[in-house]
């Protein structure tokens, strides 16, 4: 870990380094000095950064030793630096990356539910860094032995988190097609095999647009978390799946009422599994990962799996439910 955390202070050098000589967000500093050492070339737009700090630049950059650092190691000090972003800059708490033990369980899901076909078509509508989508995509490519078979889509109405997406897809060795857009106005891309996403949780602040939607609130601004699963839905190929990351208030109680017999209808649900306690500082907070079906040939109602999963610090909790999982699989597919 300390040879790890001396590099990772070698390139956040960089970026405050930039910062400072362009006065920009840590945010933006951070996308242009990955952009310099994938290019192997400082950008100098009007001047700035003026040739001092280009000078000094080039020299950090050297000692960085960029070409031959592994790929695992560039991906993490990435996700690192934009967490730091995410925070400096006073983001959103929505555009924080999903934790990496989401996106394993989503990846033994998708590895058990999705169609064997020879090119599927991924959506993530609500992209932000990309770090769900490209964990997921890199676990499914390792379990099929390093067979690429994803067309992969990325939707974010905010430019920044875009431009993280598309540096670490290439950090990733991944290759996505990246749209700038309101995810709950039409998308410009094809139906989806599989949308794969952590929903953003709050208030939808365009009513106007909230009208086209069944989910809408009959007050006020609805909730977008609501209208995201309805939009995902209306963007799914005809047995098309949806690994969604969403708040578990939506899934039971008051907040369920209306939902959960409304999507019933709507598609097959597949899957509720509830994450741990422990990675939500309150049980408002809670999120849960929904799985299921659009209607269409070959789909079919099924037994759910609900299950809730353990403490993340015990690595049985996986063990455990990838059993359950295979489990369910077996008595609903045979």
């Amino acid at each position: 870990m300390g040879n790890l955390e001396k590099i990772f202070n070698q390139f956040l050098n960089c970026v405050t380094t930039l910062q400072d000589a362009l006065n920009v967000s840590f945010g933006e500093a951070l996308t242009e000095t990955f952009d310099n050492l994938e290019n192997g070339k400082i950008k100098v737009e009007m001047g700035a950064p003026d040739e001092a700090t280009v000078a000094k630049l080039s020299k950090m950059y050297a000692s960085l030793d960029y070409e031959k650092l592994p790929q695992k190691i560039k991906v993490q000090i990435f996700t690192y630096l934009t967490l730091k972003a995410i925070t400096d800059d006073g983001r959103d708490v929505n555009q924080m990356p999903t934790p990496a033990i989401v996106s394993t369980v989503i990846a033994l899901l998708m590895r058990k539910m999705l169609p064997n076909k020879e090119k599927l078509e991924i959506v993530d509508p609500a992209i932000g860094t990309g770090a769900l989508l490209y964990s997921v995509i890199n676990q499914l490519k390792s379990a099929n032995h390093s067979r690429d078979i994803y067309n992969l889509v990325g939707i974010d109405n905010d430019e920044e988190m875009l431009n993280f997406a598309d540096i670490s897809a290439h950090l990733n060795n991944l290759k996505i097609d990246l749209y700038c857009q309101d995810a709950l106005t039409a998308w410009m891309v094809e139906a989806a095999d599989a949308v794969v996403t952590d929903l953003p949780i709050g208030y939808y602040p365009v009513d106007e647009n909230a009208k086209n939607f069944a989910t809408k609130s009959e007050k006020g601004h609805s909730l977008a978390h609501l209208l995201f699963v309805e939009q995902i839905i209306k963007n799914l190929k005809p047995a098309g799946w949806a690994f969604l990351v969403v708040p578990s208030s939506i899934l039971s109680g008051k907040g369920g009422a209306d939902f959960m017999p409304w999507l019933s209808e709507k598609v097959y649900l597949k899957a509720i599994v509830e994450l741990p306690n422990e990675m939500f500082r309150n049980k408002f907070n809670q999120k849960s990962i929904l799985v299921f079906q659009n209607h269409g040939e070959n789909a079919t109602s099924s037994e759910v799996l609900l299950t809730k999963l353990d403490s993340l610090k015990n690595e049985q909790a996986l063990i455990k439910f990838n059993e359950k999982l295979n489990e369910w699989y077996t008595k609903n597919n045979h």
